[in-house]
């Protein structure tokens, strides 16, 4: 007896391609959701300290003082870590009430590293809560970058990330293509904050304080120990200052294109203008240089045609005053916060309007 050998099974079809449709249909769902994105709702406190951990930390203090204390600001600093070093607040306000004669409040509201659009996301958040913000002072350096701030995309509203200059901005890209991840987690984290490490009520006993003075040593929650009181031999400074000097790219297009070749920073140096303007308060810009090389500040008309510019030139030749090449160590902040107040007395920044 004989048993017929199983059938052999038909070779299964292969699975159809997807249709153009169906493509279609997953990019548009895709394109619907990360859109939709961009309207979750989330505490804007939550989205401020996820830079707690980070070099850019005194972004969250400045939350704090402009949302949750009440002492006022008068007077506000926004720029990079050389305004950060060279700005003492507690001074100012102390050296620009006693010679006005009146109160007069400082926060200086600098952090880690140059560009505008992050200085953009803390003046309107200022500008919505404070009214009575008289002068703002924004930093200058000798050549201000081509690029934006790296905590643009973590501080700004989804709005302003979407509606970024494109052309030509090489954060664009990037900064977008992080929109609907971190809309997505910030709304959870504010639905759920405990598990994330993050709070959404003002935790009053971790505030730096209204006095808080970005010009004494610290330690950045990276590790790293900031020595603001060191003094620095000048044959110690003079390599990386030169290097900084030697380094800088001058610019690679006509004047006539600077609009252009610095998008993010002519853009976004104009929004603040016009902001400003629209509340009645005045812009002016400070240029703290690096040490020995006091190099002019590119493109000085297009800021002193929004605000008066103050070139700190003086500070460069003396080493002493310095902590590295970039920044000023205590004493060097003493005699650059000391004129910055005479300059904003004599030019009449905070002259009370007839």
């Amino acid at each position: 007896m004989s048993l017929d050998a199983p059938a052999t099974p038909p070779p299964a079809a292969p699975p159809a391609p997807a249709s153009w449709t169906q493509i279609a249909l997953v990019l548009l769902t895709f394109a619907a959701l990360s859109i939709g994105s961009v309207f979750l709702p989330h505490d804007p406190y939550v989205r401020y300290q996820q830079l707690t951990e980070t070099i850019q930390f005194p972004a969250v203090w400045g939350y704090e003082r402009i949302v949750f204390d009440p002492a006022p600001i008068d007077v506000a600093v926004v720029g990079n870590s050389r305004l950060q070093a060279a700005i003492s607040a507690p001074q100012l306000s102390q050296d620009l009430s006693q010679s006005l004669g009146r109160p007069v409040t400082v926060a200086n509201l600098s952090m880690p590293q140059e560009g505008r659009n992050a200085h953009y996301a803390i003046v309107r958040n200022l500008l919505e809560h404070r009214p009575e913000v008289k002068l703002i002072i924004l930093s200058a350096i000798e050549q201000m970058p081509r690029e934006g701030h790296p905590a643009f995309r973590s501080i700004a509203e989804a709005s302003d990330l979407a509606t970024a200059p494109l052309l030509i901005n090489r954060d664009f890209l990037k900064d977008a293509a992080q929109i609907p991840f971190r809309q997505m987690s910030l709304f959870v984290q504010t639905q759920m904050p405990a598990p994330f490490g993050v709070t959404r009520q003002f935790r009053k006993q971790e505030y730096f304080g209204t006095g808080y003075d970005s010009t004494f040593s610290f330690r950045s929650p990276t590790g790293n120990f900031v020595d603001r009181d060191s003094i620095v031999p000048a044959a110690d400074l003079l390599p990386p200052a030169r290097a900084r000097a030697e380094s800088i790219t001058p610019p690679l297009l006509p004047a006539s294109a600077a609009d252009m070749e610095f998008t993010v920073e002519r853009v976004y140096t104009r929004k603040i203008a016009e902001m400003a303007r629209a509340k009645g308060v005045r812009v002016a810009f400070l240029y703290a240089p690096i040490y020995h090389y006091p190099l002019p500040l590119k493109d000085q008309p297009f800021y002193e045609a929004i605000g008066p510019v103050l070139q700190e030139k003086f500070l460069s030749a003396h080493p002493d005053w310095y902590s590295d090449y970039g920044h000023l160590n205590r004493r060097g902040a003493v005699q650059s916060t000391t004129a910055l107040g005479t300059f904003i007395a004599a030019q009449g920044l905070l002259k009370e309007a007839e």
